[in-house]
């Protein structure tokens, strides 16, 4: 086994055949399907057909593809575990035993391969230490974010305002202007905020609100993304502590880098 693909770059490869080329397939049927509306050829029922057909193509492409992406990632990729589960998370893959996974289509060869390539979930992820990663970091709320959120406060405010001098809408303007205050309450808390929201280094996590936990103590670590109907939040979590990191100046891929980096350092000075 090569394992010398990294998780992102099959991350990026199964986003193109397992959710890119399937809403490809679902656009140009429903297009198709339009088109044949727009020059008469048929009745608005072809919208209907065209959009289950482009779904139902767009499930087989992926039911076939994703046999195919799993072996290529399992066999390439050392830190299988991880990649599982951001594919998991990212709505690549479904977890195992669901009924979405039971519609994969694979041929006998592909059922043993996948059988073989178990054995690598057995094995624990292994991080090396970045040099460019400092001895300690501090992550502040992120400045590109209070401001938009300020310009957000005063545009309510404002919209607010107006709507009552135009239209004599109080309880309209009424909710704009609360709305606005609220958020611009918020905002202002949070420039006030002086001290990082979460520390890190080699000797653990230190968390404004929960206190430090040292690597020692700290279980299931991972930066994860959540959804909740059509929205979605980006998280640091591990142990019971679960800390949402959209508004912090810090993405999601170097605050990950940042768990391994540092925990790396730890067993390095203790190990067992």
């Amino acid at each position: 086994m090569k394992n010398n693909v990294t998780v992102k770059k099959a991350l990026q490869k199964g986003r193109i055949q397992l959710v890119f080329l399937p809403i490809a397939i679902i656009i140009v049927c429903v297009l198709i399907s339009v088109y044949l509306k727009k020059v008469e050829m048929m009745d608005n029922w072809v919208i209907i057909v065209g959009s289950i057909v482009g779904v139902s193509l767009a499930w087989l492409s992926w039911s076939y593809l994703v046999v195919g992406w799993k072996i290529w990632a399992y066999e390439n990729v050392r830190n299988v575990n991880e990649l599982k589960r951001k594919a998991i998370e990212q709505n690549l893959i479904w977890k195992d035993g669901s009924w979405f996974e039971r519609t994969e289509i694979k041929n006998y060869e592909q059922k043993q391969k996948l059988k073989q390539l178990e054995k690598k979930f057995l094995e624990k992820d292994v991080y090396k230490d970045d040099l460019n990663v400092p001895k300690e970091t501090l992550v502040f709320y992120s400045k590109s974010n209070l401001a938009f959120e300020f310009a957000i406060s005063l545009f309510l405010i404002a919209s607010g305002g107006y709507l009552y001098y135009i239209d004599k809408t109080i309880w309209l303007a009424l909710i704009m202007v609360v709305i606005g205050g609220y958020s611009l309450y918020s905002w202002y808390k949070k420039t006030k905020e002086k001290s990082p929201q979460i520390i890190l280094n080699d000797q653990g996590i230190t968390l404004k609100e929960s206190g430090f936990f040292s690597w020692e103590d700290i279980e299931n670590d991972r930066v994860y993304t959540k959804s909740k109907g059509k929205t979605s939040t980006t998280c640091l979590a591990f142990n019971y502590e679960e800390i949402e990191i959209d508004e912090l100046d810090i993405d999601a891929e170097d605050l990950e880098n940042l768990l391994h980096v540092y925990r790396v350092r730890f067993e390095q000075n203790h190990p067992n």
